[in-house]
């Protein structure tokens, strides 16, 4: 496995644990032998990380874009270039795509036309790790065009003669889902706006807290405040 994989691993584990501190963390690396035996690129993996989240708020009123170019030169910070092709030669790479993607996407100077060859161009330039993960993108776009409405109007008919009686049942279900959960939200952000124009940000941050226990669980609420990191 990679070495950014099972620091990630250790990461993810430790807050899964409902104990994600520093320290912590760190003893989770110590009972893996790959993590043990690079622990100080470990601890400054972790402090980076802990510094991207912030950085990731603070940047949150940018485009995209400039997010993407500035999370990767924020690297240079913590890491040398070798170390940074260690640890983040995939992420880069997908991220260098996506600034590229997203330029030709909102250069309105381009006709629609050429977009489509100028974004084609680019994922034949792609190396085979990225186009090979664009093919189930591709796959699932154009399986959206099929049913989309269909799922919209809950037609079960029309599914199950697409895809199957348990396909279609799935299918209505997580729209249903994603229905909920996205009314659910955006309900709970509008609250949590009041409650900062309300209160003091004690007062505000406790009844946020309560808030969120009372209509989310862990795993929804750690899923809310990625969404909205400013909560």
């Amino acid at each position: 496995m990679a070495i950014d994989n099972i620091f990630e691993h250790v990461i993810l584990a430790s807050q899964e644990s409902g104990e994600f501190t520093a320290l912590h963390t760190q003893q989770q690396c110590d009972k893996l032998a790959a993590c043990q035996e690079n622990n100080a690129l470990f601890n400054r993996y972790l402090s980076f990380k802990v510094a991207l989240a912030e950085l990731q708020q603070q940047l949150a009123h940018l485009p995209l874009s400039e997010q993407l170019a500035a999370m990767i030169a924020f690297q240079q910070r913590y890491f040398s270039e070798t170390e940074i092709a260690l640890l983040f030669a995939d992420d880069n790479q997908w991220q260098r795509y996506t600034i590229a993607k997203l330029a030709i996407n909102t250069d309105s100077s381009l006709t629609k036309e050429l977009k489509q060859q100028l974004l084609a161009n680019l994922d034949a330039e792609q190396p085979d790790e990225i186009t090979q993960s664009l093919q189930p993108t591709r796959q699932l776009q154009q399986l959206n065009g099929s049913y989309k409405d269909a799922l919209q109007q809950q037609d079960y008919n029309q599914l199950a003669a697409e895809f199957g009686d348990a396909a279609a049942t799935r299918l209505i279900a997580l729209q249903q889902q994603r229905l909920q959960w996205q009314t659910l939200s955006e309900q709970l952000q509008q609250q949590v706006v009041l409650l900062k124009q309300q209160n003091d940000p004690q007062q505000a941050e406790q009844k946020i807290a309560q808030l969120l226990d009372q209509h989310l669980t862990e795993n929804q609420q750690r899923r809310f405040l990625a969404l909205f990191p400013q909560t």
